[in-house]
């Protein structure tokens, strides 16, 4: 286990809170902060969860296999220190998946892609509490590695992102969590990643993003279909969430290719139909390789969601946090706010809201990114456009 103390780098900008919000004092200023919080050094800092109705946030790194516990700030969300536990039989054992249990409250799921095994962990009550393995599932012939972990009622699922040793396939794997026996593998294309479910029709859909097509399975026929992307909007898709109210419905993210991204975002309704949104903002948005979505709706901002551009794919893509709104119909983007990631070329992984804050892995450089809004919320965040720069470039001309 490693102990390790943080080092952040901060920066701020700031504007009068008079222009923004009439709550605050005339006297002081709104902020949108990134803080980077380094993890233990590693080649592939990867997937991230909230340890529900705690102060702890695990966090995987998958080239050595170590179980990152990370102490929250009950009052900020702020990282404050962190454990480092190896998980699977060695250092190769590839951890990759975190997900909270909703059947085992407090406990994780965790997968272990080499070890071709998933891990149901109590992490413990401190920070320094070595996690203990409740259960372990291994994966049966024809699957292998197991990548994202996902929790969808009474059943535990994972795509297998390793092609079959026996069949030369892909499969998606679903077991009972109190009858481990009664499991399932789904054929699927190359490879499967995110996998979730669809609030009216139970339905659930996986993204594949080397085939760039997204895969919808009825669990209770056991029909499965396949929904490709149109190359004409963009490829890859990766990143996946299920939304509630307003966003009702499955949204998706396309990380695009190594020539870069297209800016562009879709969403499942219950008919199963596919409806895709693209971003508009030049240098940041339309080249945008969208790895991963999150829900960022708030009573006060709307509907909207949190997007994720990496340089994974291509260093033309930029590493940025982008935040959209819609129109009350969910039919058109109202509104995009960029916020670039402090170092570059840092292949953004993933994307957590938090209760106040918001949390970004970044899988080259081993680091946790923390967003935090000071006297305002995200989605008052007055754009670039508020004011026009013509007088000053005349001037500068």
């Amino acid at each position: 286990m490693l102990s390790h103390i943080f080092k952040s780098l901060v920066i701020v900008l700031a504007f009068r809170a008079g222009t923004v919000s009439s709550q605050n004092s005339t006297n002081s200023l709104v902020s949108r902060r990134l803080t980077e919080y380094l993890m233990p050094a590693a080649a592939e800092t990867h997937e991230f969860a909230r340890v529900p109705n705690s102060n702890f946030v695990l966090l995987s790194q998958m080239s050595d296999s170590q179980l990152i516990k990370i102490e929250l700030d009950p009052t900020t969300e702020e990282p404050i220190a962190l454990q480092s536990f190896p998980m699977g039989n060695n250092s190769k054992s590839g951890l990759h998946g975190v997900w909270p249990s909703a059947m085992h409250p407090g406990k994780m799921w965790l997968s272990l892609q080499s070890d071709n095994k998933l891990l149901l962990v109590d992490p413990g009550q401190n920070l320094s509490t070595v996690p203990s393995i409740i259960k372990t599932i291994d994966i049966p012939e024809p699957g292998n590695g197991p990548h994202c972990v996902f929790e969808i009622g009474n059943r535990v699922w994972a795509g297998l992102k390793v092609a079959s040793k026996q069949t030369g396939q892909y499969y998606v794997f679903s077991a009972d969590i109190s009858n481990s026996t009664d499991q399932i593998l789904y054929q699927c294309l190359n490879s499967p990643v995110f996998i979730k479910e669809e609030p009216a029709t139970k339905l659930i859909y996986v993204t594949q993003d080397t085939d760039s097509s997204i895969m919808r399975i009825n669990v209770t026929s056991g029909e499965t279909a396949q929904l490709p992307i149109p190359p004409n909007i963009g490829s890859t898709p990766v990143g996946m969430t299920t939304a509630y109210g307003p966003l009702n419905g499955v949204w998706f993210s396309l990380a695009g290719n190594a020539t870069g991204g297209s800016g562009s975002f879709g969403h499942i309704a219950s008919t199963g139909e596919l409806q895709f949104f693209q971003l508009k903002k030049p240098q940041l948005g339309t080249n945008a390789g969208l790895l991963h979505i999150a829900d960022a709706s708030t009573e006060v901002g709307g509907p909207a969601l949190w997007l994720l551009s990496t340089s994974l794919l291509s260093t033309n893509s930029p590493d940025a946090l982008i935040r959209v709104t819609f129109d009350d119909a969910i039919t058109s983007i109202t509104g995009e706010e960029y916020i670039s990631m402090l170092t570059q070329n840092a292949m953004v992984h993933r994307v957590m809201p938090m209760d106040a804050t918001v949390l970004v892995s970044q899988l080259h450089t081993f680091t946790l990114t923390q967003l935090m809004y000071n006297n305002t919320v995200a989605g008052q965040w007055l754009p670039a456009e508020v004011t026009s720069n013509t007088t000053v470039y005349n001037e500068a001309g």
